[in-house]
C-alpha cells in the first residue's frame, strides 16, 4: 500500500468517524483496515495511530502532524511483528512505541551490566536485543532496567524521560546468532502510555523507522 492510497483511507475513516459520540475519538489500524473511533469499542489488538480532537476535525491535520500520521500507519502497515505470541496481557491491551534507544540492564543483585537495543516499549513492558551471552538473564528472572523514553508535551514538543525500572523476564527468542531478543514486563508500570499520546509539531520527529521494523 502506498503513500496516496493510506491518506485516502486515512481521510475516509476520519470522514466516516461516529457522529453521535462524545467519547474521545483516535485512529486505529484493525485487521489491515484503518478505523476512526473510541477506544472503548475496538478490540483490544487494534493498533493506535492517532488522536483525533475536536479541533482536528474542524480544522483537519497541520501539514507536519499529517505526514507523521501518515507515517506511523505506513510502517505499522507493514509491521508483522504484532501476529507474535504474546506472554503477558499489557501487549494485547496497549499499543506498543516502536522505538530504537539504548538501554541498560543488571541483574536483581546488581553483580553485572548490560547495554542493550529496545526494540519497542508500553506503559507495561519493552522488548530490547542484546548480545547472546550465556550469563545473560533467562525467563522468569527478575532485572533492573534503565531506558529512556520520548514524551509528547502538550505544546507539541518532545522530551526524553529517563526511567529505572524492575522488570521481569517472560520471554527469550534468539534474534540470531548473535543477539537474543528479550521481552520484559515492569513491576511499576510507566505514569504513561508512550504510544498513546497526541502527536508532535516537529515533522523531524520520526516515531517509526524502517530500521526498527
Amino acid at each position: 500500500m502506498d503513500v496516496p492510497e493510506i491518506e485516502r483511507l486515512l481521510s475516509e475513516a476520519i470522514a466516516n468517524r461516529p457522529k453521535a459520540t462524545k467519547a474521545p475519538l483516535n485512529l486505529y489500524v484493525y485487521n489491515n483496515k484503518i478505523v476512526c473511533g473510541t477506544r472503548t469499542v475496538m478490540p483490544k489488538n487494534a493498533r493506535f495511530i492517532a488522536h483525533i480532537g475536536p479541533d482536528t476535525i474542524a480544522e483537519g491535520f497541520g501539514e507536519k502532524q499529517w505526514q507523521l500520521v501518515v507515517e506511523k500507519t505506513f510502517w505499522i502497515l507493514k509491521d508483522n511483528r504484532t501476529k507474535e505470541p504474546c506472554d503477558f496481557k499489557q501487549k494485547r491491551k496497549e499499543e506498543r512505541l516502536q522505538y530504537s534507544s539504548g538501554i541498560w540492564f543488571s541483574p536483581a543483585n546488581g553483580s553485572k551490566t548490560w547495554q542493550g537495543q529496545m526494540l519497542n516499549v508500553s506503559s507495561g513492558g519493552m522488548a530490547f536485543t542484546c548480545y547472546n551471552r550465556r550469563s545473560c538473564p533467562d525467563v522468569g528472572q527478575s532485572i533492573t532496567t534503565q531506558f529512556t523514553v520520548p514524551w509528547f508535551t502538550p505544546d507539541g514538543n518532545i522530551q526524553s524521560r529517563k526511567f529505572t525500572r524492575t522488570a521481569k523476564i517472560c520471554r527469550v527468542n534468539n534474534e540470531n546468532s548473535f543477539l537474543k531478543r528479550i521481552a520484559v514486563q515492569f513491576a511499576d508500570p510507566l505514569p504513561f502510555q508512550p504510544a498513546e499520546q497526541n502527536m508532535p509539531n516537529d515533522a523531524d520527529v520520526t516515531l517509526l523507522d524502517s530500521a526498527q521494523v
